[in-house]
């Protein structure tokens, strides 16, 4: 009897990035087949990352360029999300202040948002991953914050997996910004439902044939179950070791790609 019989009916796969294809420059083993044992199925997949440094067009070249099969629209990043559902929300597109690298800020643009360095003129602060962090920066967007400005989080990861462990993620800014303001951001990415929402809707999908691959209970997992996805863990990137069973418990826990591609495979051989 097959393990995981429900795999045979999935009809859409969502992929995490970071801990699952790679850690930083290093490949993990058995992505790139994963990808090609989805793609001999005729199954789609969308790439399903909390970052927020690059915009779609970016990610899809640095994918490309570590070997990965990716177009600009098979990329749903928290940048985009956040500016999609700000658009939605502030129709008058006031202005935005903003702690995060040009992916942010240029998807901000392209929804018609004025950036800003003043506190005093920020209506809305976003606070996403920033490698060149200031102090000043997060003086001014708590300045905004406690006048009344809107906070919202490209995501709540408060690290992220590289070649040498974890280093310090978004969520770590964001950390910051709730301490030093006394409030607590809206988080727009995993595990929050609008990026989610918005790849079942470009994948075409309802979410219970969709599948959902991730690295993290809190955001891959979390997120998926609540949206009605399926999910699976692998253990190649912030998870390490199997998880106690709890309200995140996903639906399959795979040491790696290549152990869910088996079962898979097991479940497909069973209707033969």
């Amino acid at each position: 009897m097959t393990r995981y019989p429900w795999l045979r009916d999935i009809q859409a796969v969502l992929l995490d990035v970071d801990g699952v294809l790679y850690r930083g420059a290093y490949i993990i083993p058995d992505a790139y087949a994963f990808l090609e044992f989805l793609t001999s199925l005729r199954i789609p997949f969308l790439y399903v990352t909390n970052n927020s440094t690059m915009d779609a067009a970016g990610y899809a070249d640095r994918l490309r360029q570590r070997g990965f099969p990716a177009a600009p629209e098979q990329v749903i990043g928290s940048a985009e999300t956040t500016a999609h559902l700000l658009a939605q929300r502030y129709p008058h597109r006031p202005p935005v202040f903003v702690i995060g690298e040009e992916g942010l800020q240029q998807a901000l643009k392209s929804q018609h948002f004025p950036i800003t360095e003043r506190s005093e003129d920020a209506e809305i602060v976003v606070s996403g991953m920033d490698r060149s962090l200031t102090y000043n920066q997060l003086a001014e967007a708590t300045y905004a914050i406690r006048r009344g400005a809107a906070f919202y989080a490209t995501n709540p990861d408060r690290t992220y997996p590289t070649e040498r462990g974890l280093a310090p993620g978004a969520g770590s800014i964001v950390a910051a910004l709730e301490a030093a303001s006394d409030r607590t951001a809206i988080v727009v990415g995993k595990p929050e439902p609008p990026i989610f929402h918005l790849a079942l809707e470009r994948v075409g999908v309802t979410p219970e044939k969709a599948l959902m691959i991730g690295d993290r209970l809190e955001t891959d997992i979390r997120g998926g179950k609540r949206v009605g996805m399926h999910t699976a863990l692998v253990l190649t990137g912030v998870t390490q070791k199997p998880p106690p069973p709890g309200p995140d418990t996903p639906d399959i826990v795979a040491r790696n790609l290549a152990e869910l591609r088996r079962w898979w495979e097991e479940a497909l051989r069973a209707v033969e």
